[in-house]
């Protein structure tokens, strides 16, 4: 059961990666105002949470 939890948490961290990088490269072409930029934001937000939460079920 610890491997699949690890192995999620390895999969959500993947995400967040390619979500920052996406982020970044968003900001800048666009600025860092831009509505999209902040919509990567919030994706990296709850990808975070989702990590932490499989973590807490791993212990």
């Amino acid at each position: 059961m610890k491997a699949t939890s690890a192995a999620a948490r390895l999969e959500k961290i993947e995400q967040l990666e390619s979500l920052r990088n996406k982020m970044i490269q968003t900001a800048n072409t666009f600025g860092i105002q831009h509505p999209m930029v902040l919509k990567y934001s919030k994706k990296i937000d709850e990808t975070h949470n989702k990590i932490m939460q499989l973590q807490l079920n791993e212990k």
